[in-house]
């Protein structure tokens, strides 16, 4: 796969970068799924995506059809210390946490809002305090495996997803492994949303929504929320979503030859799952491990629509 290959795909004219609501996968989404399913062998992950998926373009976006600004966030001052169950996660946010609060953190965060023409001007896309007291945002959290969050190849998607809700879109370009494993990414994300709620936006008019990996990132923050005691956002909503690093699922097996992604089990270090754990500690069992909620938010709160931020059907 080769950069013209993945700029034609970003094309807004193919139906994936159309956005929400489109059902249909086309020849050349299909071809390219697969294409970068092979690409990503157990061999790439561990040696970092980046080498055989370079930085691609950023797709422009004319003025006239929406705005996509980023933007750099920190950890608010009043962001409490972390406190969880598990002491090998508790050391892992502890670290993460006390680096960021004394600037040791490596690479800063930054955040993309995308906004359609329709719902924000440029200069109000750019202020990231909330254009009303009672003004909705969506906090998205993108997918990639955990090894891959470029906002750059779904600006068109963000900014369709922000004119079909009216809302603007705030996008944490949160950082993967293996470069920076777990908690890094639930740190980042929890961190925006703590950084959105500090600018004025109210817990209750925030929306997660998270796609496969990222699904499983945004549901790891809403329980860290329950954890920390911290209100939780209106709504979540999770599409494809990761909720199971132990692999447990027989449709790991069952569709081995029929999924981009393969199927590695967890008891190889280039595993999925394993890549986003990174290196275990002396002693510790890492299936048991990855059964944490925070891991694997299966085995958190139930999978039920009355045990989550409001994610029964409601109409607007």
């Amino acid at each position: 796969m080769d950069i013209e290959t993945v700029n034609r795909f970003l094309n807004p004219d193919i139906s994936m970068m159309q956005g929400v609501g489109d059902m249909e996968v086309t020849e050349e989404e299909n071809t390219l799924a697969i294409q970068m399913g092979h690409i990503v062998t157990a061999k790439a992950l561990k040696s970092g995506v980046d080498a055989v998926m370079p930085a691609m373009p950023d797709p422009e976006i004319p003025a006239s059809v929406g705005q996509f600004h980023t933007f750099p966030y920190a950890m608010p001052a009043a962001q409490q210390p972390y406190v969880v169950d598990d002491p090998v996660i508790q050391a892992r946010l502890t670290r993460v946490y006390e680096q960021e609060q004394t600037g040791e953190l490596e690479e800063p965060n930054s955040m993309v809002v995308a906004c359609a023409s329709s719902v924000c001007t440029s200069e109000q896309a750019l202020d990231v305090k909330p254009q009303s007291s009672s003004e909705r945002i969506v906090l998205y959290v993108c997918g990639g495996g955990f090894v891959s969050s470029d906002t750059a190849l779904l600006k068109w998607h963000y900014v369709r997803v922000s004119q079909e809700l009216g809302q603007r879109v705030f996008v944490p370009r949160y950082h993967v492994a293996p470069a920076h494993v777990f908690p890094r990414a639930i740190h980042d994300v929890y961190t925006a949303f703590m950084y959105l709620v500090q600018q004025g936006f109210q817990a209750q008019d925030i929306t997660v929504l998270g796609i496969s990996a990222g699904a499983n990132i945004a549901l790891a923050v809403v329980e860290l929320l329950r954890i920390q005691k911290e209100p939780e956002p209106s709504r979540i909503v999770v599409v494809a979503p990761c909720v199971d690093l132990t692999l447990s699922m027989d449709s790991w097996t069952r569709n081995h030859d029929k999924c981009v992604l393969g199927y590695i089990p967890v008891d190889n270090p280039h595993s999925m799952p394993r890549v986003y754990y990174g290196d275990v500690e002396s002693g510790v069992d890492v299936l048991a491990m990855l059964r944490h909620p925070l891991l694997s938010p299966l085995f958190g709160r139930p999978m039920t629509l009355s045990h989550w931020p409001n994610t029964s059907r409601t109409q607007s």
